[in-house]
């Protein structure tokens, strides 16, 4: 039996949220996960079933089923293959998610690991929370990759820490919405990321790759773009048209503080795109001018957007 009111009061999580249960509609089944060796490891060992207790995020991805949470403990995990998600309205949470503790505590890292994206998801309902996410350095690697073979419904990204390193010429992207022309990821939401470097610079699109994500909505996310090259972009959005989606009250910083942003651009939105896609209420603090916050189509569907507080004027 699991001691409800023990993990409760020193784990920090609410009671209804330990309890076991299998259905939509009841209480959902939690599978956990620590760091072997750490306090938490050994605190969750005695107490929680065997059943529902991992040492590997993979491990317990595999035997959580649909309408249920895997809680990470902090720590650093360098998981042998991707995180593969194929249930249903699953929730991937970090034990500790609030201001700052995504940067440090609990982190999935697959740079200097393996190469290959640290998190797929190709079914609907997905939220994951509260992580550092490190993918591996190359120009294929990939933080979060969302309907890559299968449309994607309701995904839900936030409070995490998107965390690119910069390996020579190779930088992965921090999330892939899509596939161009083919696989949705509909409805997605991204509020309240931090985005740290990132981009694939040789093949030009962005820390997020806005292929194809219908009804889409990024808001209220801090982007640090940090490159010199021309083929980077914070957000790239593929030229089709019918996304209508939204970037809204986001933060862009060009970090390259003694070039100016360099030439790099913070959003690049094609002509095609241009009336689908609503752009309002941006921050743009270093870019080298309107044209680099805002690539084309400045005076579609847009509104008031500011670079070093200044009003973005359209072409």
């Amino acid at each position: 039996m699991i001691k409800n009111r023990n993990i409760a009061a020193d784990a920090g999580i609410e009671a209804s949220k330990i309890m076991m249960g299998s259905g939509a509609l009841g209480p959902r089944e939690i599978f956990y996960v620590a760091k072997s060796g750490t306090a938490a490891y050994a605190y969750l060992q005695a107490r929680v079933p065997q059943s529902h207790f991992f040492g590997t995020i993979n491990g317990a991805v595999a035997r959580a089923g649909d309408d249920t949470t895997v809680l990470v403990y902090p720590g650093q995990y360098k998981e042998t293959a991707t995180i593969n998600i194929t249930q249903a309205n699953f929730k991937l949470l970090a034990a500790e998610i609030g201001p700052n503790k995504a940067l440090i505590r609990t982190e999935i890292r697959q740079h200097g690991n393996v190469d290959t994206p640290c998190i797929t998801c190709n079914v609907h309902g997905f939220e994951i929370a509260g992580f550092r996410i490190t993918p591996y350095s190359s120009n294929t690697g990939c933080g979060i990759t969302l309907a890559s073979t299968a449309n994607t419904y309701g995904t839900y990204i936030h409070d995490n820490y998107m965390y690119q390193v910069e390996v020579g010429d190779a930088m992965a992207n921090a999330i892939t919405l899509g596939v161009d022309a083919s696989f949705d990821a509909d409805s997605t939401y991204i509020a309240n990321n931090h985005f740290f470097a990132g981009g694939n610079r040789t093949n030009g699109v962005g820390i997020i790759e806005w292929n194809s994500a219908t009804r889409s909505v990024i808001e209220g996310n801090t982007f640090f773009q940090y490159t010199n090259h021309s083929a980077n972009y914070a957000i790239n959005i593929y030229d089709a048209p019918g996304y209508r989606g939204q970037i809204l009250d986001n933060k862009f910083l060009a970090s390259e503080i003694g070039v100016a942003g360099a030439v790099c651009v913070a959003i690049n939105n094609p002509t095609a795109v241009g009336g689908d896609v609503l752009i309002d209420g941006n921050h743009f603090v270093n870019y080298a001018g309107d044209d680099q916050c805002l690539a084309s189509s400045l005076n579609t569907c847009t509104g008031l957007n500011y670079i070093n507080e200044a009003v973005v004027v359209g072409e």
